[in-house]
């Protein structure tokens, strides 16, 4: 039951988007639709590849690399963007969280807080 509705998902999922692509597209691209093809029909392929049906997934397979290779490529090395975008660290800072002042024991049955009566 759980693999009907992984396939149903699947189906639904692409049918959705391309209502949307179609609906709001310019010549039937949406930001990276393509990529979003390339994702759902790779899945698709994999699920009928797991139950035997190979020529099916082939054609799914075929589809999901037409949506890849149709995908807009991105100009911009995101590496370079992100490594300029990121502040300089601060130098390393070494602390020595060691008390030098010595601190008496308070002597036996007083404590150190002092409790004043509430009123």
């Amino acid at each position: 039951m759980v693999a009907i509705w992984a396939h149903a998902r699947l189906v639904i999922d692409i049918w959705s988007m391309k209502l949307l692509v179609w609906l709001l597209g310019r010549d039937g691209e949406l930001l990276d639709s393509h990529l979003f093809f390339f994702d759902r029909y790779s899945d698709l392929a994999d699920y009928h590849r797991a139950r035997g049906r190979t020529l099916k997934a082939e054609r799914f397979a075929a589809i999901a690399e037409a949506h890849f290779d149709a995908a807009p490529d991105d100009d911009d090395d995101p590496l370079e963007a992100a490594a300029m975008a990121m502040p300089i660290p601060r130098p390393r800072l070494n602390t020595n969280a060691v008390s030098t002042t010595r601190m008496p024991k308070p002597p036996k049955g007083r404590s150190r807080l002092v409790h004043s009566p509430v009123s």
